[in-house]
């Protein structure tokens, strides 16, 4: 591992680890984090030694989505890190799984509808954008409807219920439940699999798949990032994250 407090990398056996490490804030994503996951993927796209990428949080949370004081005290003329790192996410040419458990809240759940294997103990999954004054993000009021349809979605994103992992699975948000203790190597052992398979056929696959949402799924993203900004400086918003 690196010495990098709150993201650990670690590269073995063809897979890129990428781990969420902020326990005492349930491994909310500060800017910083966000940018060092992007740099991460950024680099191992050229890098042959990497075949798969495994992101994974801590046994008590994947992450309970964006640090609030962030939103706060972000600077308005750069480009959003979130944006960027689901942009890397959204395009990225080779496999990710991932290892979740705890807390899956906001962009802890978004990130997952890019990921292309998902592994998770028992976990809290909430999607809260419209209880703090703002629309959902990368991509997930297209794939969760996509995913759940319009109903299921609108208790998702518009009422911002909770769910838990079986109701994930039957979403097909998540592949399988694994026991909290098991999910990290579980998810691992996937990821060795897949890095051990003909890579040139494993990532045309990926594409194939990918291929009728690609460039749809990369416009919602562009559109809901103004409206998701926009409503970020809102009165609206500024008073609900306060009550936060």
């Amino acid at each position: 591992m690196n010495e990098q407090q709150d993201i650990l990398i670690h590269k073995e056996h063809g897979v890129l680890q990428i781990g969420i490490n902020r326990p005492a804030k349930k491994n909310a994503l500060t800017s910083v984090m966000y940018a060092a996951m992007a740099k991460a993927l950024q680099e191992s796209v050229a890098d042959e030694t990497i075949n798969v990428v495994l992101i994974h949080g801590t046994q008590a949370a994947f992450s309970a989505g964006n640090d609030l004081n962030d939103f706060n005290n972000r600077d308005v003329n750069k480009p959003s890190p979130a944006a960027i790192l689901l942009d890397e996410l959204h395009h990225y040419p080779k496999p990710i799984v991932g290892a979740v458990s705890g807390f899956a809240i906001g962009i802890g759940v978004t990130m997952l509808l890019h990921f292309d294997l998902v592994y998770a103990s028992e976990t809290y999954f909430k999607m809260p954008f419209v209880d703090l004054g703002v629309c959902p993000e990368g991509g997930s009021s297209l794939l969760i409807p996509q995913l759940a349809g319009h109903r299921k979605a609108a208790e998702i994103l518009m009422l911002g219920d909770a769910f838990n992992t079986a109701t994930a699975i039957s979403l097909g948000i998540v592949n399988q439940q694994i026991a909290k203790l098991d999910v990290f190597d579980f998810a691992l052992s996937k990821a060795k699999a897949l890095a051990l398979k003909p890579q040139n056929a494993l990532r045309t696959t990926k594409k194939m798949l990918k291929a009728t949402q690609q460039t749809l799924v990369g416009d919602v993203i562009k559109n809901e990032l103004v409206i998701f900004a926009a409503l970020l400086n809102s009165d609206e918003s500024i008073v609900a994250r306060t009550k936060k």
